[in-house]
Parts: C-alpha cells; sequence; structure tokens
C-alpha cells in the first residue's frame, strides 16, 4: 500500500519530529502478521515501500503537527524467509497498519543435511541486510544534513531579527532625542517670547508711567498760566484806574479833562478783547468739530475753560474801564458853566 503526503507551504522553515512507532509480530501458520500503531496519521499520509534487493519493508509517513512543525518515521522491517513476497498485502484501520505476509507451503524433511542453496542464500540474506543497514546510515547521514542546514537556517534568520530590532531600537531612540531637542528648542523659544512680551509690558508701563507725568506736568503749567494770568489781567485793571484822573466839581472851579492814558487803555483793552473773542470763536468752533467727531481730549476740555475765564476777565474789565469812562465823562460835563 503507497500513500502520497499532503503538500507543504513554500518559504516557511518546517520543523520535524521524528517518531519510532510501536510495532508487534505475529506469526500464524498461515501467514505473519505486523502491526503497527500510528495514531494521528491517515491512509494517505502512509507510505509502503518493499525492497527487493535486500527482502525488507519499508514504511514512511508525514503528518503537520501546526505552526510549521511536523511528525515523521521511517522504519525498516526484514521480510521472512518463508514468506511469498507477491501476496505481501496491508491495511489501515482503527489507526493502525496491519501488514499481512503470507507462507509457502514447504513440507520438510527429517534430518535433511543443509543443501549449499540454503548456504547461498544466507549469505544473499546478510549481504543484503548489510547493504540495507548502510543504506539506513547513509538516509540517516543525511537526514542529519538536513538538520543542521536547518538549524543554521533558524540561527541566520534569529540573527537577522535580532539585528533588525536593535536597528529598530537605535532608530526609536534617535528619534526621542530629536523629540526631546525639538521640545527643548519650543520652551526655550516659548521662554524668550515670554521674556520679551514682560520686557514689553515693562516698557509700557513705564512708558504710560513717563506720559502721567509729563501730563500731570502740562496741566500744573497750564493751571500756573490760568492763575498767572488772572494775576496779570488784575494787575492792568489796578494800573489802569489810577491813571484816570477826575476833577472835583465845585462853584467857580474849572472842571479838567479826563486823562489820555485812560483812551489809550480803553483802546488797547478793547483791541484784545477783540483778539481774545476773535481767538475764543476759533479754538469753540475747533472744539465743536472735535465733539462732534468724539476726538476732544481732557487737555483741549481744560484749555477751552481757561480761555472761557480769561475771556470772562477780560470782558469784565473792558465793562469796568467803559464805566468808569463814561462816569467820569458825565461829571465832566455836569461841572461846566451854562
Amino acid at each position: 500500500m503507497a500513500a502520497r503526503q499532503q503538500p507543504r507551504g513554500t518559504g516557511l522553515v518546517v520543523q520535524y519530529e521524528d517518531l519510532v512507532p510501536e510495532s508487534e509480530w505475529k506469526d500464524q501458520p498461515e501467514a505473519t502478521i505486523l502491526t503497527i500503531d500510528l495514531p494521528g496519521f491517515t491512509k494517505e499520509q502512509i507510505k509502503v515501500t518493499y525492497v527487493h534487493t535486500s527482502r525488507m519493508i519499508r514504511v514512511t509517513g508525514e503528518r503537520p503537527l501546526g505552526d510549521r512543525r511536523w511528525s515523521r518515521f521511517n522504519e525498516v522491517f526484514t521480510v521472512p524467509q518463508n514468506c511469498l513476497v507477491d501476496k505481501i498485502h496491508g491495511s489501515f484501520k482503527n489507526n493502525a497498519l496491519t501488514i499481512t505476509m503470507p507462507k509457502e507451503t514447504i513440507t520438510k524433511l527429517p534430518n535433511l543435511p543443509e543443501t549449499s542453496k540454503t548456504v547461498a542464500e544466507k549469505v544473499k540474506q546478510l549481504e543484503e541486510k548489510r547493504l540495507l543497514e548502510e543504506a539506513v546510515r547513509k538516509e540517516k547521514e543525511e537526514e542529519d544534513e538536513k538538520k543542521r542546514k536547518l538549524l543554521e537556517e533558524k540561527e541566520a534568520i534569529l540573527r537577522k531579527l535580532q539585528e533588525e530590532a536593535k536597528a529598530k531600537e537605535m532608530a526609536d531612540k534617535a528619534r526621542k532625542l530629536q523629540e526631546e531637542a525639538r521640545a527643548k528648542e519650543m520652551a526655550e523659544a516659548r521662554k524668550f517670547q515670554e521674556e520679551v512680551r514682560a520686557r514689553k509690558l515693562q516698557e509700557e508701563a513705564k512708558a504710560k508711567e513717563l506720559f502721567e507725568e509729563r501730563k500731570r506736568v502740562e496741566e500744573a503749567s497750564l493751571k500756573k498760566k490760568s492763575v498767572d494770568e488772572s494775576v496779570g489781567n488784575r494787575k492792568i485793571i489796578e494800573r489802569v484806574l489810577p491813571e484816570v484822573d477826575y476833577t472835583k466839581s465845585g462853584s467857580g472851579s474849572v472842571t479838567k479833562p479826563v486823562s489820555g492814558r485812560a483812551s489809550e487803555v480803553m483802546k488797547s483793552a478793547e483791541e484784545k478783547l477783540g483778539y481774545v473773542v476773535d481767538k475764543e470763536k476759533k479754538i469753540e468752533k475747533g472744539m465743536m468739530e472735535k465733539m462732534r467727531g468724539k476726538k476732544i481730549t481732557s487737555e483741549e476740555k481744560k484749555l477751552m475753560l481757561n480761555t472761557g475765564v480769561a475771556a470772562l476777565v477780560i470782558f469784565a474789565l473792558g465793562a469796568y474801564v467803559s464805566y468808569t469812562f463814561c462816569s467820569s465823562s458825565s461829571s465832566s460835563s455836569s461841572g461846566k458853566p451854562e
């Protein structure tokens, strides 16, 4: 009986596990029966070959175990001399291979001497046995060589895998170092930006303080200027009033005319008043335009207030001078003789 093994995948390393199956010989009158236990094997995975030169039966088989592992066996059995090799047959049932070797029916003559033919057969049998053992030895050497080559291939694959793993580890380490350097650069850049921002805020705060200080100085200067203008206007009034001369009216007396200095002061006051009024109108017009555009500042508001105060003072000065001049004129006219 012969069976072909199932095809295996190519390109992958296959590991073999050698199996030594249990066998049993049974000698019966009609035949010699050989039983071999092969659990896990199928009929198609077993091969039985008869070797005519050595008068032996070779039984081989392979089956997969999974994960690229295979189980195999290779057994050789000598066929008895009294068996008919042409009538050897076998069967596989219940995980057991049964090989039946029918016997020759020979009537032995008692006490017959051994013939030369029997001796020749024995020599031939010994030669076949020797050849078979040599073939088994060579086959074993070939199997050992295959195992050695498979082991070398396996070691080469493991070495390659280790080198790839080492290269991958080095690449991961280099990438990690690059990421750490990039993160460090980003942190330093962020820190530098924060320092620049803080320095900018400090400079803005300092500029704001300087601006407020300048603003306070300007406001103080404007206040001082307003006060100086008020004081100057008051001094003008005090300087003008003493220069107006009034003559006392009396019987038989002649009234003196008003001093020419008063008319000059009056004229100067009117010119100044007109100039201030024109300037106030221009400033007021500009302020109104800015107020409509909502662009007026606090300094301009203070300037408007100071201009109004100055105009009011000059207007009061003019009114006072006019009133004094009119009063002096009426007094002069009433003092003249008819």
